[in-house]
């Protein structure tokens, strides 16, 4: 499974509070990640708008110690999105059109939680070496069964890396909110950028996308309805096409921090940008 760079200046955002059982876990939607094809890849931070006012862009290399991926990241003041190239590692993340939503944690413990409350999920132990040794770096839970190329995810930091983002033990006990987060971890450092969250993202999938969808609303307590997946400010559209071989990514609404001029942003030959006010939609024509 490929999981995003979640430690480089990632910032989070959109409050999402579990119903019913799950009613005292807070998460928030803190990554989107895509595989693209390569000429899209090396397009991503050509324009000057996009990489000067939306987006804070950086290209980074994750070594874990079962894998390795490079990719290219839009950060906003609350969200991250990230951009894969097809590789041939086979893990998830490295085959063209991956999607993967990730939500993150405000406490250490969630995820065991969750899982002693659910068989139907399952938690991966993320580890990277440093120093000639492995420290855990972060667990991701997600559901058991997926034959998808959509996955959903719940991320959580470990203990060590809390404290290497500068967490004090008291600290690491508290439920966190993004802005403590980003008060404990960037200090006054006010975001450069004008992308602040994320809003929606719109798929078209199969029977089996559809599946998918219905399961992740079931198993964490979201709303299913036949047009979208909503867990409170964050909503998953969908539109079925039975006739479609995998699910596919739309578009991406986000959040800015201002207003801006009505503007179309050409990125590459399949992806654009469009921006009315305060939103923009990063649009993938397939």
């Amino acid at each position: 499974m490929k999981i995003s760079k979640i430690k480089i200046l990632c910032y989070f955002t959109i409050l999402c509070t579990y119903s019913n059982l799950y009613s005292q876990y807070k998460m928030d939607c803190n990554t989107i990640f895509v595989c693209i094809k390569e000429k899209d890849f090396e397009t991503l931070f050509d324009n000057s708008f996009v990489k000067d006012t939306l987006f804070f862009c950086q290209e980074n290399t994750t070594k874990t110690v079962t894998d390795e991926y490079s990719g290219k990241y839009f950060m906003g003041e609350f969200a991250t999105l990230e951009f894969l190239q097809p590789s041939k590692n086979n893990k998830f993340g490295d085959h063209l059109n991956d999607i993967g939503i990730e939500f993150k944690s405000r406490k250490i413990g969630v995820l065991d939680s969750i899982r002693d409350i659910n068989s139907n999920v399952e938690i991966e132990k993320v580890y990277l070496e440093s120093d000639g040794k492995n420290y855990l770096w972060y667990d991701a839970l997600q559901l058991k069964e997926n034959k998808t190329n959509l996955e959903f995810s719940i991320l959580e930091y470990s203990a060590d890396e809390l404290k290497r983002l500068g967490f004090t033990d008291e600290e690491m006990k508290k439920t966190i909110s993004p802005s403590d987060f980003n008060k404990i971890v960037y200090g006054d450092h006010k975001y450069p950028r004008k992308f602040k969250s994320i809003k929606s993202i719109s798929l078209e999938v199969n029977s089996d996308g559809k599946k998918y969808l219905k399961e992740i609303a079931k198993n964490y307590k979201f709303k299913f309805n036949p047009n979208f997946v909503a867990c409170n400010d964050f909503i998953i559209y969908y539109k079925l096409n039975k006739k479609s071989k995998f699910t596919q990514l739309k578009n991406i609404e986000i959040n800015l921090t201002d207003s801006l001029p009505k503007k179309e942003i050409t990125i590459s030959e399949t992806i654009e940008v469009s921006i009315t006010d305060n939103h923009a939609k990063i649009i993938f024509k397939n």
